[in-house]
């Protein structure tokens, strides 16, 4: 089995796991687009691997039109953050033209000190492969980037399940970020093949997180309102036996 296949495999089942996590703790109800792209990314895979194996002549047209979907679900996804964490906070977002000027700002920041280049003679579809990873790699940082900056200007203050989900998608983001900056000097062989499994890797690594932040951690607030709602009962049957006599 390679090592190409165990990730395929591990980031799948992981999918699959965080995916019934979130329905089962119905965190699905105040974060469904970050469900649906669990969802979706589960489909996908599933579908890469058909792909690959059955028409491996369409996967880079597969590749391309994935690498979009799934900027456009990562976009959304923080969407939907900072919704939530104005609503945690009740707070009024600052004016979209602030927040659009932050993001182009620190999107052409990026898109200047990256420096792209591409490979010598490649074909055209291979170009525009690239071309799209790079735009969609420079857009996740930037927009998450924004994101951080627009919290701290706010001086928000974060629920855990948003900042664990968040954080997530930062560290992904940013080691694809750092893949595409390492694959555009034109590694070739297998330097550039190990260099391209980083990406997978990372994002298995952030599925791990997850599933055990959402199979564990998210325990601790129910029991301690349990906790909380116990001891709130035995303070009214005190007061109330103390008024009684």
């Amino acid at each position: 089995m390679t090592v190409d296949s165990i990730l395929a495999f591990a980031g799948v089942q992981s999918e699959a796991v965080l995916l019934v996590l979130l329905l089962w703790k119905c965190i699905f109800r105040t974060m469904p687009v970050f469900a649906a792209y669990i969802c979706c990314s589960l489909g996908t895979d599933f579908a890469g691997w058909m792909i690959t194996n059955y028409f491996p002549n369409w996967y880079i047209h597969f590749f391309i039109v994935n690498t979009i979907v799934d900027a456009a679900f990562f976009l959304w996804i923080l969407n939907e953050l900072a919704r939530n964490v104005l609503s945690h906070n009740r707070a009024a977002p600052l004016p979209r033209p602030v927040v659009f000027a932050l993001f182009v700002l620190i999107g052409l920041l990026m898109w200047s000190l990256a420096q792209w280049t591409i490979p010598p003679h490649p074909s055209l579809i291979w170009q525009l492969a690239m071309h799209c990873y790079q735009a969609t790699a420079v857009l996740q940082v930037a927009a998450f980037l924004t994101l951080a900056l627009w919290s701290s200007l706010k001086g928000l203050r974060w629920p855990g399940r948003e900042l664990q989900v968040a954080t997530g998608l930062g560290f992904y983001a940013v080691v694809a970020l750092a893949v595409v900056v390492l694959q555009t000097h034109q590694f070739i062989g297998q330097r550039y093949h190990w260099v391209d499994r980083v990406a997978p890797a990372s994002y298995l690594g952030v599925l791990f997180y997850w599933v055990l932040y959402f199979g564990f951690a998210t325990r601790q607030p129910v029991e301690i309102q349990s906790k909380n709602a116990r001891i709130a009962t035995r303070s009214q049957s005190t007061v109330g036996s103390h008024t009684f006599h």
